[in-house]
């Protein structure tokens, strides 16, 4: 199942990308996230050179840090819930730096 949330997250960034207002907020931006599933699989993101990467694993350091579930995960990358619900639900934490959450909310 997570193999395919892989790609379902692929497809959903670059559909994202092709906005004009995710250009925008990602323009000269470079930042690592690692997304951690409580079913312990874990996923990682790289913004740099106007791009977002999304790949499987972990990585050291990363400049914000997301935990959800797979089911919350999905919800949010279909536009079934927002992160906002998700936040105030509990289903989703995120630790990062003020001005790199408020320049995500743009990115989705």
């Amino acid at each position: 199942m997570t193999d395919d949330l892989l790609e379902l997250m692929r497809v959903k960034v670059a559909d994202g990308l092709q906005r004009e207002k995710t250009k925008e907020a990602i323009n000269g931006w470079e930042r690592t996230a690692l997304l951690t599933l409580k079913e312990g699989k874990e996923y990682n993101f790289l913004v740099k050179d106007n791009n977002i990467v999304v790949n499987s694993g972990s990585i050291d350091n990363p400049d914000m840090k997301i935990e959800s579930d797979e089911d919350t995960i999905r919800k949010l990358f279909l536009e079934e819930t927002s992160a906002a619900s998700a936040l105030l639900k509990r289903k989703l934490k995120v630790k990062g730096s003020a001005s790199d959450l408020m320049k995500i909310r743009h990115i989705f």
